[in-house]
């Protein structure tokens, strides 16, 4: 009944530089399976080819095909959306590299005032001399696109602040809530989905996150797994509405290739 999977990394299959106890074999099994996946972060930053060596660098497996990024997803609607405009980026180069892949004009922090677009992720660099520079260029009338709003992202020593406050800040100083492109939007649903070329009902997405992960699964139709490794804990999954309720609540990933065995019963 499952022809494909949307795995979540940080929290999920991995902290850190590690992979969690027993995601090798769960992946292993869904390979055995036939079963495609394809690893979705919201990481911004890193580049898909930093993903790849990471991933393999904890004994993972991926082709550059089978890894997904907000910073991929947001270039992918910037394209569609709002083709030949320029673009002010405001991020690292994960999020650059994306946006040059699609053919986007990109301007520098020195001419921000040609922006018509803002794109924002995470920056390392980003200040109060940034925020001023964003903020203008918002206010003189760009689009406002965010590759997502993660308030925390999870690390070996627990957890460190996303791009949700950045985003935030712009978003509060100029009274302009962003497009956001990443999980759980339909754009983030829609490009997991032609990756894997498998039909929403035949697809499960796993992760920690009920806000990001569970909310993009549930949107697209797809089936969902929580796994209790990351962010979400079994209380939140207990009080969460429907648009976040996962079908499935796993002590970790070690347990998806049983769900899966149970939904095939």
């Amino acid at each position: 009944m499952i022809d494909g999977a949307v795995l979540d990394i940080d929290g999920t299959v991995a902290r850190g530089r590690k992979a969690l106890p027993g995601a090798l074999e769960a992946l292993a099994e869904l390979r055995a399976r036939g079963v495609r996946y394809a690893f979705f972060t919201n990481d911004n930053q890193s580049p898909v080819a930093r993903w790849v060596d990471k991933l393999a660098a904890m004994g993972i497996d991926a082709a550059p095909g089978e890894v997904v990024t907000s910073a991929l997803v947001a270039a992918e609607a910037v394209a569609e959306l709002h083709p030949g405009r320029p673009v002010l980026a405001v991020g690292n180069v994960g999020l650059t590299e994306a946006l040059q892949a699609k053919g986007i004009d990109l301007v520098g922090w020195e001419e921000a005032d040609r922006a018509e677009v803002v794109v924002m992720g995470k920056d390392p660099a980003f200040d109060q001399g940034r925020l001023e520079i964003v903020c203008r260029a918002i206010w003189g009338g760009a689009e406002f696109v965010a590759t997502n709003a993660d308030p925390k992202v999870p690390v070996a020593e627990g957890f460190a602040p996303g791009t949700g406050p950045m985003i935030e800040a712009v978003a509060y100083a100029t009274g302009v809530a962003p497009l956001v492109t990443g999980k759980p939007s339909p754009w983030a649903g829609r490009m997991a989905a032609r990756i894997l070329g498998a039909t929403p009902r035949r697809t499960v997405v796993v992760g920690d996150q009920l806000a990001t992960d569970i909310a993009m699964g549930k949107a697209a139709g797809m089936r969902t797994v929580l796994v209790l490794t990351g962010s979400s804990t079994q209380a939140d999954a207990e009080a969460a509405d429907d648009t976040h309720r996962p079908d499935v609540v796993a002590a970790s990933i070690a347990e998806l290739p049983a769900v899966i065995d149970s939904w095939s019963r």
